[in-house]
């Protein structure tokens, strides 16, 4: 197995079917070479395969034969690798021998230390999930920029990043993970967390749900543990942690908000966080009103108009990204 890319332990592993016979012959091709840094770049892009392939009508045969072709030169097969291929695919099989086919390239790059150039991920109106090198997943919120720059000889995995995002790390002891953010430095290792970097903000806060972090400036460094939200003063130039509210924090990640009989101010911080927006409520307001709705993928100004209408408020939008609720005279 040490000169052979087990093709099909590899899609077993992807479909989580393996025997625990295969678990352990996956494990042992695994831990030989540089095999383990080929399965994480071969994992990343099925991940996004996955993503795209929900709607691919592929031509099996074509990308079969295209497969074939491809390794003949390049890497050991198994004889009647067809059938074990398709024996896990039906939609995608196609997709996943382009997977395949592309990862070849990386492995052989990989070997001769080849070193990934800065790529630059950018949100504007919606939110995208996207994966690193290392299979990390990472949630951009709107108007979001993230740099990833990973090397393959470094000893650390950074990004740096304005606006929100959301981070689901892949665990490494051997190379810590870095989130810059406008002077402040998130340190991890493997864990979940949401960064709000927005350049306009006064503040950065870092939201942990799971695992540990530390927050770094030039003049002070703390730690967070679960549950905890850490925030950077712009102006002060200082870090203060707090209990955080993690749903809030988290909120804008998934497809839709429920709201049952929340009052006017308690829709609004959710409101806020899902479209990235301040809303600013005018203490004229009557808080007495409440409401039972669900928001997935309308506009915001939708869902203000009919707010309007059943607690009789005017309302505005600013230059600054601010919504504002003013009483009706």
């Amino acid at each position: 197995m040490k000169n052979n890319i087990p093709w099909d332990l590899i899609i077993s592993k992807f479909r989580q079917d393996l025997s625990k016979e295969n678990e352990i012959l996956f494990n042992e091709w695994l831990s030989i070479g540089n095999n383990q840094e080929l399965f994480r770049q071969l994992e990343i892009v099925w991940k996004n395969v996955q993503l795209k392939s929900a709607t691919y009508e592929p031509d099996v045969e074509y990308y079969w034969q295209k497969f074939l072709a491809h390794i003949q030169n390049n890497a050991p097969v198994k004889k009647e690798p067809r059938k074990v291929f398709l024996k896990y695919f039906s939609r995608i099989a196609a997709v996943a021998a382009i997977l395949i086919i592309t990862l070849l390239g990386t492995y052989y790059l990989i070997n001769n230390s080849f070193h990934q150039k800065p790529t630059i991920y950018s949100t504007r109106s919606a939110k995208t999930t996207i994966f690193l090198p290392d299979s990390s997943e990472v949630i951009l919120h709107a108007n979001t920029a993230l740099t990833c720059n990973f090397n393959t000889k470094s000893d650390q995995r950074e990004v740096s990043m304005t606006g929100e995002a959301y981070f689901k790390v892949r665990h490494d002891d051997q190379k810590p993970f870095l989130v810059n953010a406008n002077g402040v430095t998130i340190k991890v290792h493997g864990t979940e967390f949401n960064v709000s970097s927005y350049s306009s903000d006064n503040k950065i806060l870092v939201s942990l749900i799971e695992g540990s972090v530390s927050m770094k400036t030039a003049d002070e460094k703390i730690f967070l543990k679960p549950g905890e939200e850490g925030s950077y003063d712009k102006a002060e130039k200082t870090i203060s942690v707090a209990k955080g509210d993690m749903d809030l924090a988290k909120i804008w990640t998934g497809d839709k908000i429920r709201f049952e009989n929340k009052s006017l101010n308690e829709v609004c911080k959710y409101l806020s966080k899902w479209y990235g927006i301040n809303i600013i409520i005018d203490p004229k307001i009557k808080g007495n009103q409440s409401y039972t709705f669900t928001v997935t993928g309308q506009p915001l100004t939708e869902i203000i108009e009919i707010m309007s209408s059943i607690n009789s408020f005017d309302y505005y939008f600013t230059n600054e990204n601010e919504l504002i609720l003013k009483q009706k005279k």
